[in-house]
């Protein structure tokens, strides 16, 4: 009998240590985060920025592509080329679409580029800030909200959680105050 006592008193001791040392589970929508924090506006505006700089160059160069079809159009239906002065026009819209081609994906290369290293920094910051609040309010396990499956859609990670435990409007309200202190 002492020994069952023994053995249920040293359970009930290893219960109550694990539940302390497992403290407590938040989450956060990092998305929501990115979305309304000062730093992830800024960021958003500079890839935006970045990509209406090189849209204003492709639309230039689409817009030429296009004068060049039009009038080698209107020159071949008047028939005012000759074979060799259609080569080369054909050759030449050719060659520019290949040019715009090349230049479309370079830039879509550099907007992605752009957009994971802002991404990047913008994650960096926000750990700092999920850790400082974390080690404050004794949490043990930080969640993200969704995940991205394949970058096509988000999937909740979370598919129920107490709003008590959502950390969101607490690391946005840090984020920006840490950028408020920077300027």
């Amino acid at each position: 009998m002492k020994k069952i006592l023994v053995m249920v008193a040293a359970l009930g001791l290893i219960a109550s240590s694990a539940l302390a040392a497992s403290g407590k589970i938040a989450f956060v929508d990092t998305q929501t985060v990115f979305d309304k924090t000062k730093i992830g506006k800024k960021y958003q505006a500079l890839v935006r920025e970045y990509f209406e700089s090189r849209k204003k160059i492709l639309d230039m160069d689409a817009d030429e592509i296009k004068t060049l079809q039009e009038d080698y159009n209107k020159q071949k239906q008047a028939k005012l080329l000759n074979g060799k002065a259609q080569k080369e026009k054909e050759e030449t819209i050719s060659r520019k679409i290949n040019d715009f081609e090349k230049k479309r994906t370079e830039f879509t290369n550099e907007i992605s580029k752009k957009n994971e290293e802002l991404s990047n920094e913008f994650n960096q910051q926000m750990v700092v800030i999920l850790k400082d609040i974390a080690k404050k309010e004794k949490i043990s396990l930080v969640l993200s909200k969704t995940i991205n499956i394949l970058s096509k859609a988000e999937v909740p990670a979370v598919l129920y959680g107490d709003d008590d435990l959502d950390l969101t409007d607490k690391v946005i309200t840090e984020m920006d105050k840490k950028e408020d202190v920077k300027k």
